[in-house]
């Protein structure tokens, strides 16, 4: 029998049925649902709705189903349209007439949020643990090739150098921004809707602050209306990991490309690759790009639940059901895509060889326009006299560094032999001292900003 069916002469039809179940989702919450009418059974014995006899059978009851549950014994029915129904159903089975009192001055409107944001508040915790093991796979290779300078590229073009370590150091501290996300999100859920009903608040002397206390949130909601009517929280937990899976895809294309015969900077090892079932040959970097396919499907989720509360009035619509599997799928997306990511980085392969022989004479040209800064020319002109340069070396089909001395001082006189230290990678770098930077002493402060943080 369903929990509403007395305003109805019939049976919804089989179809109506399967179609409006969400047990298979909202199932997940059953902790949630057993702590939630664990405290709503103690409110109503506060309000004198329950006698000491009655709640402590419903306390016994509810430990039962925990039980049954923990031991994965607990026997869902095709009428259970949802873990509320499912939970309220067995408790009855349990204690009688006694359990049908547990719905008294609540609606699942009230109900199904509470549980969902006790839940999130308990899950968010999971995906910080993977990004907090992903940012220590990053610190740790960072810390591994502090020596590897290598290119870095804007617009996909050579740039300047770089530490590989100043490189992957910009993925923690990317991380650690989401993670920023993550808690102040969750600080924002941290609020109770429960007893507010459906829409205009419960009608029994409910004492929600102690309530929330009991159930371990930081405040009540004020409004019953967007207590049972916003999922905004909903959005702003999928963009949050969309946003990761945009960080990541971006990683995720450097390493497919780096992983390129055309580039050899890494090689991907062998346990997150996989082959080719025609060419023998191919060691393909799939983690990377499963990751970079995956923040497509997250993205899709973040439309998604925008485009599923638009259109709806400001209070509760049978609509929002669907805003516990947009959520779910992008918490598990975004945690498994930053374990594979932490298990691909851990183990593949930076080689620091191919990198160095990448570095071409071109890289200095912003070291050769401060070389003539400290001779005292203003940076524009510098900058002008060393792009004219660059112009004459592509006429010679020849590198910067091969540029005779006396061809720079036709551009400013003053340039002397120690120009050509300007050619030095080690040097270039180590230049770039200034908070943020790239030097060895920088690289060395961020890794010690990162593991401070990770304690």
């Amino acid at each position: 029998m369903k929990v509403w069916s007395g305003r109805f002469s019939s049976k919804p039809a089989e179809l109506m049925e399967r179609f409006s179940r969400s047990i298979e989702i909202d199932g997940k919450m059953w902790r949630e649902d057993l702590a939630v009418n664990r405290a709503w059974a103690q409110a109503l014995y506060e309000a004198k709705l329950l006698t000491a006899a009655e709640e402590a059978k419903i306390q016994r009851g509810l430990r039962a189903i925990a039980t049954e549950f923990r031991n994965e014994r607990f026997a869902f029915l095709p009428e259970d349209e949802d873990i509320h129904v499912a939970i309220e159903r067995r408790l009855t089975e349990l204690v009688g007439a006694t359990g049908a009192k547990i719905h008294t001055g609540r609606s699942r409107n009230d109900q199904v949020v509470t549980d969902f944001r006790l839940y999130l508040k308990r899950r968010v915790g999971e995906v910080q643990t993977a990004l907090r093991e992903l940012a220590a796979a990053s610190v740790a290779q960072a810390e591994a090739s502090q020596e590897i300078i290598l290119p870095a590229y804007t617009h996909t073009q050579q740039a300047q150098p770089i530490r590989l370590a100043h490189y992957l150091l910009a993925l923690s501290f990317a991380l650690q921004r989401h993670s920023s996300q993550l808690r102040q999100c969750v600080e924002r859920i941290d609020e109770l809707p429960l007893g507010c009903g459906a829409v205009a608040g419960t009608a029994f002397s409910i004492d929600r602050k102690k309530l929330a206390q009991t159930l371990g949130f930081r405040r009540v909601m004020q409004n019953s209306i967007d207590a049972t009517g916003t999922r905004s929280f909903c959005g702003e937990m999928i963009f949050i990991c969309s946003d990761i899976g945009v960080t990541l895809s971006r990683y995720a294309h450097d390493f497919i490309l780096w992983s390129t015969q055309e580039f050899g900077f890494i090689d991907p090892g062998e346990k997150f690759a996989t082959g080719s079932s025609m060419m023998p040959n191919k060691k393909n970097p799939d983690a990377f790009e499963l990751v970079r396919g995956k923040t497509g499907t997250l993205l899709g989720l973040l439309t998604g639940i925008m485009s599923l509360q638009k259109g709806i009035p400001a209070t509760y619509s049978r609509d929002l059901q669907e805003d516990k599997k947009a959520v779910f799928e992008a918490l598990q997306t975004a945690e498994d895509c930053m374990s594979v990511f932490a298990g691909a980085l851990r183990t593949c392969h930076f080689r620091a060889e191919r990198m160095r022989a990448a570095l071409t004479s071109a890289l200095f040209a912003t070291d050769l326009a401060d070389y003539l800064v400290r001779k005292g020319i203003p940076f524009r002109k510098a900058h002008e006299l060393v792009a004219q340069a660059v112009q004459y070396a592509e006429r010679c089909a020849c590198g910067l560094h091969e540029l005779p001395l006396e061809y720079w001082r036709s551009l400013y006189a003053g340039c002397d032999k120690e120009l050509f230290l300007c050619f030095q990678a080690k040097t270039s770098v180590e230049r770039r001292n200034a908070i943020g930077g790239t030097s060895l002493r920088q690289v060395k402060a961020q890794i010690r900003q990162v593991k401070n943080w990770l304690k």
